[in-house]
Order: C-alpha cells, then structure tokens, then sequence
C-alpha cells in the first residue's frame, strides 16, 4: 500500500514536534545541570551564543516548513484517493484549475499544479508512451526542486554551525599559547596564572566545537526531516502519474 496514504493527518508536523520537546526537554536538564552555564561562561570568545542564535533562526524556518510541506502532504493525499476512487476519469484543465470528471475541482496545493501541468503538457504535445514517461520524470524534478529549494539555506547555516565551531577551537588554541608568551620567571605564581588562562583556552576550544557540532547535527537532523518527507511524496505523485493518470489519458485518446 502507498506509505502516503498509510500515515495520519500532519504526521510530519507530529513528528517534528516529538523531535522538538525531546530536545526541549534535555535542553531544561542541561540547564538544571549547570552544563548550559558551564557552556556560555566558559565561551570566552562568544562564538557560542551565535551559533545558538544561528540554531534557534534555523529552528524557525524549520517550523514554518514543516506546517507547509506537511499540508501538502496531506492535500496530495487527498487528491490521490479522489483520483483512485474514479472509476471513469476525465481530466480538464480550465485556466489554473483541474476539472475531474465534469463534477469537481481538485483543490489548491502542489499535487493539483504537477497535475495541471502534466495534463497540460500532454494536450499540448503529441507524444509517445516512453516520451510521456520521460517528460514526468523531468516534470516532477522541477517540483521536487520547488520543495526542497527553501532549504539550501538551512543546510549552509547548518554547515557554517560546524565552521564557527571550528574557529572558537583554533581561537581557544590561541589563548592558550598566548598564556605562555613572553613569560620570563616561572614561579609558583606565574604557574598558576598559566594554567588559568590555559584552562580558560582549552575551555574555549572544547565548549565551542561542542556547540557547532550539536547544533549542525541538530539542524541537519530537522532538514533530513523534511526531504524525506518531500521524497515520499514525490514517490507517491510518481506513481499516481504512471498509474492513474497518463494510462487513462492514452486510454481516452485512442
């Protein structure tokens, strides 16, 4: 059976928002902890406050992805059992929109669009079997690029999370040697001095690749989300199209 129509209602949205109350919820207990404290202080060069900032932007855009690809998921759905159920389909495109049947109107989303546009397509070219095949595949690509466009920049800031992790550790590097420069006596005093400015460096170093690592997995995580969802969905249009649709349409035209 076609996994779309297995899941409920917005199983993206309550996936995604599982996802985010377990990490809500370890967030509260590293905070209880002291670890989220230790992780801000300890920072002495800042760099990991932006990369929270960078995540909680991320965290947003997410969200407002998620509520959208996941009422296209549903719309497809529905649009994909109306199809199913007919026994007799004839599709009409009338300006934007698809005429089923002389009876009803596929709603607004982008299953109704890639239909539209593959009907359209059809009409208006006369093709073969193997060249309507070949056509959907490249039709569906521009879709699937469509959905999964917003993205990119999701996944670059996931990747600069990494770089600026990286950065706090060689700035932390550099307080640490920076604490032993031009130091002529080691007394006791001197010695102890060191250590806490080394120790302040290596914390540095450690809290903010700690940061960028967590956040970037983080992140990449909530996108993985989102286009394997996409793809699921692309799979099932796939299939609607070479199954439902253009063997109906050959079928009308001979």
């Amino acid at each position: 059976m076609n996994k779309e129509i297995t899941k409920g209602q917005h199983h993206l949205l309550l996936s995604w928002l599982v996802f985010t109350g377990a990490v809500i919820f370890a967030l509260l207990v590293a905070w209880n902890e002291g670890v989220l404290t230790l992780l801000y202080m300890g920072d002495k060069s800042r760099i990991s406050w932006a990369i929270t900032l960078l995540f909680i932007i991320v965290t947003f855009h997410v969200m407002r992805r998620v509520w959208v690809i996941s009422s296209q998921i549903n719309a497809a759905r529905d649009v994909s059992e109306f199809i199913r159920k007919q026994d007799k389909l004839v599709i009409r495109v009338i300006g934007d929109n698809v005429d089923i049947n002389g009876k009803s109107s596929l709603p607004p989303s982008y299953a109704t669009q890639f239909i539209h546009d593959l009907v359209t397509r059809y009409n208006n070219h006369a093709v073969s079997s193997e060249d309507s095949v070949q056509g959907n595949s490249d039709l569906i690509e521009v879709y699937e690029s469509r959905l999964k466009g917003p993205h990119e920049i999701g996944w670059f800031i996931a990747d600069i999370m990494i770089k600026l992790g990286l950065m706090g550790t060689i700035i932390g590097f550099v307080l640490m040697l920076g604490s032993v420069v031009n130091i002529a006596d080691f007394d006791v005093t001197t010695m102890q001095k060191i250590l806490r400015n080394m120790s302040s460096g290596m914390g540095t170093a450690l809290y903010t690749t700690m940061a960028g690592l967590v956040c970037s997995m983080l992140s990449t995580i909530q996108y993985h989300m989102l286009e394997r969802n996409i793809d699921e969905m692309i799979e099932n249009l796939k299939h609607l199209a070479q199954v439902y649709i253009l063997p109906r349409l050959h079928q009308a035209e001979s």
